[in-house]
This record gives C-alpha cells, structure tokens and sequence, in this order.
C-alpha cells in the first residue's frame, strides 16, 4: 500500500510571521513620527499666511490717507498695537486639541479693523500686532504664537516692517522670524 502524502497549501512558519511583524513594527516606528511631524510642518503654514496678510494690512494702512476731525492731513502711522488676539495659549484652553474654535468677535478691535485682519475658521496661534513712531522712522511686527501640542513650549513666527528714514518707503524683513516653529 502506498500511503499518499498530503499536499496543499503549506501554512506560514512562526518565525516568517514574526519576521513579518517585525518589519511592520519598524515601518509603523518610522513612518508615525514622519507622519505626525508633517501634520505640525502643515499646520505651520496658518501662521505665514496670517502674518503676510496682517503685513499687507500694515502697509495698505500705512500708506491711506489719515486726516483729524476737522480734515487736517496726519502723519502716516501704523495702526496701534493690540494684545495677543483672541489670548495668549487660547486655543489650548478652548480645546484639548490646541486648536481655537472659530470666533470672529475675537478680532473686533480697531486695530484689527483698520489692518483687515480676522480669523473667522478654527486656528492654532494667537495674534499680536506691536507698532512703534509715525511717519519715517514708523515700525511694526507682527507675530503669530501657537502650541500645537498644548505642552510648554510655544512656536513663534515674527514678520517686521519699518519705514526707510531715506527714502520713505515700507521696508520689510525678507522672511519670517521663528521659533520653535514645530513645536
């Protein structure tokens, strides 16, 4: 009598499926940080857009016409500073996701105003507006503050701009000042 052996689909071995895990185990260690990393660098970008908007703002204003009650010219000037808008770590208290929910009545002030500047969707930084002189000689910065991971270290990104004593014109940083800028 012959005795048949049984052939069909063999099974995987233990140590090819710990093999296995463990090259996934290795993947998941690298790609999760990378990943979590990206997701900071791109919220980063809320802050770069802002601080241009509030920089364009800054020299739109500057460059108006400013008149008294009675329609004597003024000095150009920036307008005033403002405290951090809507609150310096705000957005960590408002969420457990660092992140501030969508409040337009934060960015009323006349400051705001006159640089056309709100924030009306959710966000992750605080906003400060700091001027200084009028006419030539005038400057600013803006500065965008966050804490992505509601820890203890803040991010910060900071655009300048004055006024050449020469030539009158706005000058500006050519970047961004930051910080921490992942947290």
């Amino acid at each position: 009598m012959r005795r048949r052996s049984r052939q069909g689909p063999g099974g995987f071995t233990l140590i090819e499926l710990m093999i296995v895990v463990a090259i996934i185990g290795l993947l998941a260690a690298v790609a999760i940080p990378a990943f979590e990393k990206s997701v900071r660098r791109s919220k980063t970008s809320e802050a770069t857009v802002n601080l241009r908007r509030i920089y364009d703002g800054a020299v739109t204003s500057y460059q108006s016409e400013q008149v008294d009650r009675a329609g004597q010219g003024l000095p150009p000037k920036f307008p005033l500073t403002v405290d951090p808008t809507p609150g310096e770590d705000a957005c960590c208290q408002a969420t457990d996701r660092g992140q501030c929910p969508s409040n337009s009545e934060a960015f009323v002030k006349p400051t705001w105003q006159q640089l056309q500047f709100s924030v009306d969707d959710p966000h992750y930084y605080w906003y400060t507006f700091v001027s200084e002189g009028e006419g030539a000689g005038a400057k600013f910065s803006a500065r965008a503050s966050g804490n992505l991971n509601c820890d203890a270290t803040f991010s910060t990104f900071e655009r300048i701009g004055f006024v050449d004593l020469i030539s009158g014109s706005i000058q500006g940083g050519s970047g961004v000042y930051t910080v921490n800028p992942l947290d």
